[in-house]
């Protein structure tokens, strides 16, 4: 859903606004204050609940890059999230050396090209919802620290760029309402990215191998991991229980997108998929649509999306659908944009969210009504 103001989000973010200038040393940023109220406590969407809030939607980012040569650069980033009591962490800290016109190389923490919109995931202004739909853009962390290497490249009707990383991920992995300490190596991806006039396509595959420290017997995983074992046992199927260790077990992410976008009329379709090694962790698919058309400075859209578990064959299944895991639901997002001039934007959201399984019990339905004010700078 990247507006026809992304380019001028590129050009301020990556490139450099130049707010403050000297020498070469360019500062930019981005900030959205938004605010949510809930119409059912019951359900949970978007970490909003019925007495109103200022705080989850609300992010200031603030970037600073500098041109040391004319092959090598610096850039940092620094977030500050609501959802996360304000808490500042560097996003991005990297260098990067231009090898050539049409490829880069970077070291340093860098964002995980997980989704259509990983580059821009913070940055409102970038797209035209309030926040991206939960059901797909649901990886509870966006940077690692490691190396990529980007190539673009470009036709008589097509330009394009292949994107390879990797590195690791040490530190927080949120599930539901509990946090874990992860260590996550060997995370390695590729991404294939390419526009063709109006139309853009995306593809990108991710893998990693998961370690979670100190994982509480008390906690959800901690007590599915010890009902495996307990289930298992009555099953007489010892190399099932074996399936539910959650250490040292690699997991995979598939993406794939497709946009169109002619000035006037918009649309994305995004799908991603989950693949787990471990039995402990769901495998699950997540899907979006969304069309959009424009109006001066006002742009409307509807947006459905959709994310459901897939139980393992075999007494692996058969466990799974015992334990406190599968989670199931769909959104229908309206929204309307107002372009209040070049770099602020002013949003209006209803989603219809229908959960329907959450931790392995019957979810709840619920309205979210947003309001949000992006600007970059």
């Amino acid at each position: 859903m990247l507006s026809r103001k992304t380019p001028l989000v590129a050009a301020v973010l990556l490139a450099g606004s130049q707010l403050a200038h000297a020498n070469d040393l360019n500062v930019n940023g981005f900030l959205s204050v938004g605010a949510t109220m809930l119409d059912d406590n019951k359900a949970s969407i978007a970490g909003a609940d019925s007495n109103g809030g200022f705080q989850n939607d609300t992010v200031l980012g603030l970037q600073v890059s500098k041109q040391l040569n004319d092959t090598t650069s610096a850039t940092g980033q620094l977030v500050s999230r609501g959802d996360e009591n304000y808490k500042t962490e560097a996003a991005w800290a990297f260098v990067t050396y231009s090898a050539n016109d049409s490829t880069d190389v970077r070291m340093g923490r860098l964002r995980i090209p997980f989704f259509q919109y990983s580059d821009f995931l913070e940055v409102g202004y970038a797209y035209n919802w309030v926040r991206p739909p939960g059901e797909v853009y649901r990886i509870p962390f966006s940077s690692i620290d490691g190396i990529d290497i980007t190539k673009s490249f470009s036709t008589s009707s097509m330009d394009g760029s292949v994107q390879f990383y990797y590195g690791r991920y040490q530190g927080e992995f949120n599930t539901g309402s509990e946090s874990y300490n992860a260590d996550f190596r060997n995370f390695t991806g590729l991404t294939l990215s390419t526009t063709m006039g109006n139309f853009g396509t995306r593809l990108s595959y991710h893998q990693a191998e998961l370690l979670l420290n100190d994982v509480p017997d008390d906690s959800v995983l901690g007590q599915a991991s010890i009902g495996a074992s307990t289930l298992a046992g009555l099953l007489s199927d010892p190399s099932a229980a074996e399936d539910f260790n959650f250490t040292g077990q690699t997991s995979r992410f598939i993406e794939a997108a497709v946009t169109y976008d002619d000035g006037d009329m918009l649309a994305v379709a995004e799908w991603t998929s989950l693949d787990h090694e471990t039995s402990l962790f769901l495998d699950d698919t997540a899907w979006l649509v969304m069309v959009g058309e424009r109006f001066g400075d006002m742009t409307a859209h509807l947006t459905y999306a959709a994310e459901e578990d897939k139980f393992d064959s075999g007494n692996e299944g058969e466990i799974q659908k015992r334990l406190p895991l599968q989670a199931k639901q769909t959104s229908i997002i309206a929204g309307l944009r107002y372009d209040y001039d070049a770099s602020t934007a002013l949003k209006f959201e209803i989603q219809s969210n229908d959960e329907e399984k959450t931790q392995g019990q019957d979810g709840d339905s619920a309205m979210l009504y947003s309001i949000a004010l992006d600007l970059v700078f």
